[in-house]
């Protein structure tokens, strides 16, 4: 019972980071059973997630040793946090579309201030690196835009549902329309509408030529292998190799990696996924084309 109400907390275990499905999220998922039926929501969670976040910020900006750690330590509270709203959401059946919002824009704020803090810190020890910092930050977001976009795609593919994207756009536009229509909460409404613009975002980095359906079953063995080099960019994996290189007091190392070899994994997984992605296109030609001569 236990095994399968942890199943349901997952998205798609093939689409998941390794370090996820090794460490975050069944650490998340104790917790969760413990305040599953405490009156927590999945946004006090996410709040939660964020106080974690800027405290790890706050001791990342110190130039100790043992501060650094401690941040390390706070930062991977904050993303255990930050599994275990989904979770208690997807458990609780209590998801809203405003709370996946919030969940996202927290997530930005508390990586902001991680940089933020990251920056201040290494400045305090005269070692300034903030053209570095800046440019690891805006990849870290860049990284997980695609992570995400592609992790969205491969599940919605899988399970044969329309496209995430076109849904999720519907979704929201009409709730946003809904919301304008009743003069409800504005605040409420701004962030709605950051969020569409990020998926619009997400359209032109699409490598689909067309709108054709893949078959499922073929789309899913192509991209086996694919999703996982996405994953490598995602943010869990990012956040880990943060708090394993602060650790070890090397956030340069960090900051290097997630700049240079980062920023080539994603270069690298673009065109191979543009690949795989037309090679999947001649086949639904081909199978479209059969289908017609064969009507």
């Amino acid at each position: 019972m236990i095994v399968e109400e942890y199943k349901r907390s997952l998205k798609m275990p093939e689409a998941e980071e390794v370090f996820d499905l090794l460490f975050y999220r069944p650490v998340a998922f104790i917790l969760v059973k413990m305040i599953y039926r405490l009156p927590i929501t999945p946004n006090q969670v996410t709040g939660f997630s964020l106080v974690a976040g800027l405290i790890a910020a706050l001791f990342f900006s110190m130039s100790t040793a043992a501060a650094i750690v401690m941040g390390a330590l706070w930062y991977a509270l904050a993303n255990i946090l930050d599994c275990a709203d989904g979770q208690l959401a997807r458990l609780q059946h209590s998801g809203t579309l405003l709370g996946r919002v919030v969940d996202g824009v927290i997530d930005y704020i508390s990586s902001v201030a991680i940089f933020l803090g990251i920056g201040i810190g290494l400045a305090s020890t005269g070692n300034s690196h903030w053209l570095l910092v800046i440019g690891a930050g805006l990849s870290s977001a860049l990284h997980a835009m695609f992570f995400d976009h592609y992790q969205s795609e491969f599940i919605s593919t899988v399970r044969a549902e329309r496209n995430f994207l076109e849904r999720e756009l519907d979704q929201f536009t009409a709730e946003i329309m809904s919301m304008m229509e009743e003069r409800r909460d504005g605040l409420k409404v701004f962030l709605l509408k950051l969020y569409v613009k990020y998926l619009r975002l997400q359209q032109r980095s699409n490598t689909k030529r067309n709108d054709r359906s893949f078959n499922p079953a073929t789309y899913r063995h192509e991209n086996s292998l694919m999703i996982r080099l996405w994953s490598v960019l995602g943010p869990t994996t990012n956040r880990t190799l943060l708090i394993v290189c602060a650790c070890f007091n090397r956030i340069d190392v960090y900051l290097s990696t997630v700049l240079i070899v980062g920023n080539g994994w994603l270069i690298l997984s673009y065109l191979l996924q543009r690949k795989i992605h037309r090679k999947l296109e001649d086949i639904a030609h081909v199978a479209a084309t059969t289908k017609d001569a064969n009507a």
